[in-house]
């Protein structure tokens, strides 16, 4: 049956029905008579190109040469490819408008053949796909932001539209809300919030997501503590808004380490308003071991101070521990296998035991932590600003467990922290007892003053004042020679000689005169023969002294120093000799005792009732100095002082 032909006012009315079709979907249609060599766009193909409808005669040379540079290598491959084999084709090409814009074309035809399978035109169409691919990319890029942040994003929706609000279910979500709920949320698809973490039902998050369905109004929530009774310790902060269709989005950001942050700098504030307060130092401790336990739930914190001999402990806070452990632990020795304190402050390092029943270092301890159900410990010593170990802080928890490195972060925090209460206290202390050792050393010197002068001058005095009254009275009654008054003057005249040596010797024991007569070496030099004189022990002295000028500060500390350092020779060292070198340079006065006696206790060393060696660091601390105490090869002990010397003023 032969086709019927339209009309020819139908074919114009189809032809305008698709040039408007055409034009409003953007897509152009193209024509090329492979054999005839022609080539024929459609009005919104040029349109396409940006250029106006039929103004260009158009060829496959002239096509070509739209196409973007960077596509026209493959355009053309792909046009030989259907050209040879014919059969339908599709292609993505960007081409470049007169204005000089780029566009990207979605290129869909046919190729025609004759009866011997030779292509003998093809046609085809081209929709700008410009703007489509470009919101492609957007929701790619919204695609992978979503996938990827780290904030957990969910969508929950009723079932029907007509379902009450408030019977939400989970229709969407991404990758961090199942790290926020510690479980795949796949097989949750279609369920209630109540039904997937019934744990939280009632909560925060779940009356923001009731809320945000019900008012349609964005909101917002805080979860100070997870109801996970896994991690009661996570901190969430939590963002609702609508969506449409009835349809609520959560916004969930795990804050715990923000959270447990601020907690500490709550706790640590107000520690050390305690410090600056001078309170007890078992309150402090005690306030900063209960934040702890506070802000990380399980936690049971407690602080050792090392006695100080260095060698036992005894509990300074360690308010939740049963007593009866506390009681067996104080006054214990530490060592290596004394649990967890006691190897932390026998190797001087951190010790965290994840599991106590099978862990070495509990091995002498071992029976009673379990007995009081102590199962892990972590602990680290205290250390005060000048790296000795005061003490420990640990962490019992009552299964094992390890730490995380957030964990770490605070033993090692609120360790520091414990360093600096212990730290000012024990200064607080040495500060006391050095006033009061002070106030008691010269009471003691008044004392002896007193008695020298009452029994040596005193009686000098008297002795005198008696001659002088035997020569009033011979004078008197005119019985009193020539030869026998200058006999009781010369007698009298000796007398006062040796009061006045009295006088100087007393003089020199508050402040040797030769001090500032002579300088500071030459001081040394006269206290050390004093040294040998009275004790025996014979006291070397070499110097290296250039002339230089000592400021009376430093002469008077560094020359303190050094009697005080033979005092504690004489008292404690048993010492057969006493080497001393002092060396002024240009820039400081260094000053080196040092004895071949039994050595120095090293617990006595940094002592807190060592009050001499004390003093010796109070004098040299106070002028910017630095003293160092410690043994002496091959027996003996060593102290060498270092202070800085005042450069002297160089304004008129």
């Amino acid at each position: 049956m032969d086709k019927t032909v339209p009309a020819p006012t139908e074919v114009s009315r189809l032809e305008r029905q698709l040039a408007v079709t055409q034009q409003l979907t953007h897509i152009g249609s193209w024509d090329w008579n492979v054999t005839a060599g022609s080539v024929t766009w459609s009005d919104e193909l040029y349109r396409v190109y940006g250029l106006v409808p039929r103004s260009v005669d158009i060829t496959v040379e002239f096509f070509l040469s739209r196409v973007h540079p960077g596509d026209r290598d493959a355009v053309q491959a792909k046009v030989a490819q259907v050209l040879e084999r014919g059969g339908s084709f599709q292609w993505l090409e960007r081409i470049v408008r007169p204005d000089g814009s780029v566009r990207l074309l979605d290129t869909v035809g046919e190729a025609l053949v004759d009866d011997e399978r030779r292509v003998t035109a093809l046609v085809g169409t081209c929709r700008d796909v410009t703007e489509e691919n470009r919101r492609q990319e957007q929701l790619r890029l919204y695609e992978d932001i979503v996938h990827n942040v780290q904030i957990g994003l969910s969508v929950w929706s009723p079932r029907d539209r007509g379902d009450d609000p408030s019977s939400l279910r989970l229709a969407a979500f991404n990758p961090a809300s199942e790290h926020i709920v510690r479980m795949p949320l796949a097989p949750c698809l279609g369920k209630r919030f109540e039904d997937i973490v019934p744990y939280a039902a009632g909560g925060e998050v779940d009356s923001l997501l009731q809320r945000v369905a019900r008012d349609r109004k964005a909101g917002e929530a805080t979860v100070e503590r997870s109801r996970d009774r896994r991690e009661t310790t996570r901190a969430l902060s939590v963002k609702g808004f609508p969506l449409p269709g009835n349809s609520v989005g959560l916004a969930i950001e795990d804050v715990t380490a923000q959270t447990v942050e601020r907690r500490l700098r709550v706790a640590e504030h107000d520690v050390l308003e305690m410090i600056a307060g001078g309170g007890p130092i078992r309150d402090s401790l005690s306030a900063l071991v209960l934040a702890v336990q506070d802000r990380l739930p399980g936690t049971i914190g407690s602080v050792l101070l090392l006695a100080p001999d260095g060698q036992h402990v005894h509990h300074a806070a360690a308010p939740s521990l049963p007593q009866e452990y506390t009681r067996a632990i104080d006054g214990a020795a530490i060592g290596p296998r004394a649990g967890s304190c006691g190897a932390a402050l026998f190797l001087k390092r951190p010790v965290f035991v994840v599991d106590v029943e099978t862990d070495a270092f509990w091995e002498d301890y071992r029976e009673l932590a379990l007995r009081h159900g102590l199962r892990a410990c972590w602990s680290t010593p205290i250390l005060a600003s000048d790296r000795r170990v005061l003490g420990s802080f640990a962490f019992y928890y009552r299964s094992p467990r390890k730490p995380t490195d957030e964990d770490v972060e605070i033993v090692e925090r609120v360790s520091r922290l414990a360093g600096i209460a212990i730290e000012r206290k024990q200064l607080e202390e040495q500060l006391h007892d050095f006033s009061a050792h002070m106030e008691t050393a010269l009471e003691e010197e008044r004392k002896r003053i007193a008695r020298e002068i009452h029994d040596e001058l005193g009686q000098g005095l008297t002795a005198l004042k008696m001659d002088l009254a035997w020569i009033m009275r011979r004078a008197s009654a005119e019985t009193l020679t020539c030869s026998e008054m200058l006999e009781k003057l010369a007698a009298m005249s000796a007398f006062t000689d040796e009061i006045i040596g009295q006088v100087r010797r007393i003089s020199a024991d508050l402040r040797p005169g030769i001090l500032d007569d002579l300088g500071l070496v030459a001081a040394v030099e006269w206290q050390a023969q004093d040294f040998e004189q009275r004790t025996g022990t014979p006291c070397d002295v070499v110097s290296t002294s250039t002339g230089l000028e000592v400021d009376p500060q430093t002469t008077t500390a560094v020359f303190r120093i050094f009697k005080e350092a033979l005092t504690n020779v004489s008292r404690h060292a048993e010492a057969q000799r006493v080497c001393v070198r002092i060396d002024v340079s240009a820039d400081a006065v260094s000053l080196e005792v040092s004895d071949d006696g039994k050595g120095i206790d090293p617990g006595a060393m940094h002592n807190p009732k060592s009050l001499g060696l004390l003093g010796i660091r109070e004098r040299a601390g106070r002028l910017g100095g630095s003293v160092c105490i410690g043994p002496c090869k091959p027996r003996g002990t060593r102290v060498t002082a270092q202070i800085p010397l005042v450069k002297p003023s160089t304004e008129p």
